[in-house]
C-alpha cells in the first residue's frame, strides 16, 4: 500500500485513507450489532434446547455463550478479513502500523479491548472522545493495539 510501509498514513498528506471513516465506522458498528443480535438469537435457541434437555444445567452455558458471541464474531472476522461484515459493507478495515491485515493475536486483543470498552462506560466515553480528536480517528483499542481504521485499500 502506498504510504504505509513503516507507519500509519499521515492524515494530512494521505487523507484519502481516512476520508469519511469516522461516520462509516459508526454505521459499521450498528450493522455489526444487528449481526451479533441475530447470532445471539441462535445461541439462545440452542441454549434453551440444551437447558430443557439437561433439566436446567444447560441454561448455565447461556451466560458465557452470550458474553463471548460478539468477541468471537469480531475476532474471527477481523482475523480473516481485517474487517467485520459491517466494516466490509462500509468499505473500511483495520490495519496495523505496517499497513498489513491483523494477525490472529492482534485481532483477538483488539476485539477483547473493544468489547471491554463497551462494558465500561467511562472508558467508552474516553474512547469516543479520543476518536473524535485524534487525527486518524483511532479509538482506545486502536491505540493499544497499534491499529488504524482506514478506507479499504485496493490491494
Amino acid at each position: 500500500m502506498n504510504g504505509m510501509s513503516l507507519s500509519f498514513p499521515d492524515p494530512v498528506s494521505d487523507s484519502q485513507f481516512y476520508d469519511g471513516v469516522r461516520a462509516r465506522r459508526v454505521a459499521a458498528f450498528f450493522v455489526d450489532l444487528l449481526v451479533i443480535v441475530i447470532l445471539l438469537l441462535g445461541v439462545l435457541m440452542i441454549g434453551t434446547v440444551l437447558g430443557i434437555v439437561t433439566a436446567g444445567i444447560g441454561f448455565l452455558l447461556l451466560i458465557p455463550a452470550v458474553a463471548v458471541t460478539g468477541l468471537v464474531y469480531r475476532t474471527t472476522m477481523v482475523m480473516e478479513r481485517s474487517a467485520t461484515l459491517g466494516m466490509m459493507l462500509m468499505g473500511i478495515e483495520l490495519r496495523n502500523a505496517q499497513g498489513q491485515r491483523l494477525d490472529s493475536s492482534t485481532a483477538f486483543i483488539h476485539a477483547l479491548a473493544f468489547t471491554a470498552t463497551l462494558y465500561l462506560p467511562p472508558v467508552l466515553i474516553a474512547s469516543l472522545a479520543w476518536a473524535a480528536i485524534n487525527p486518524r480517528g483511532q479509538t482506545i483499542p486502536d491505540a493499544l493495539c497499534q491499529t488504524v481504521m482506514i478506507n479499504q485499500p485496493e490491494d
